[in-house]
């Protein structure tokens, strides 16, 4: 991380949840070039659910992320539960970018599952694609 995106940082903690998910998702649009720093900064907060939620909801219209980068963010955020909640609203429709979503998905949700029942919800979220 860079000077820049240091003070972005700490731009985004100095103002609340919910107008920090506003100015990112005002900043780096998904349909704008640099979208991707957005993932950079969102692990350098703590965020409200609803924003956690918002957040998700708005970047992973972009899925499948071709590198773990986007998942690895969110994984930093939020429950293991809420996180495949969100990732099975976003399920894109072709079998090749399920795919691709998969390769780097579950390798983060396998890390991110610490006990029984959250390694029995990963297996359920694989098993239903």
């Amino acid at each position: 991380m860079d000077e820049r995106q240091r003070a972005l940082c700490a731009q985004l903690v100095r103002v609340n949840s919910d107008q920090a998910a506003d100015w990112l998702m005002t900043k780096y649009p998904i349909e704008s070039a640099d979208w991707g720093e957005a993932l950079l900064l969102i692990p350098h907060r703590t965020w409200k659910r609803s924003d956690q939620k918002r957040l998700a909801k708005y970047y992973f219209r972009k899925l499948p992320f071709s590198g773990p980068r986007g998942y690895e963010s969110f994984a930093a955020i939020m429950s293991i539960k809420l996180l495949i909640g969100c990732v099975a609203e976003a399920i894109p429709a072709e079998a090749s970018k399920v795919e691709l979503l998969l390769y780097y998905l579950i390798p983060i949700l396998n890390k991110l599952a610490k006990n029984d029942s959250s390694r029995q919800l990963v297996r359920e979220f694989v098993a239903g694609l």
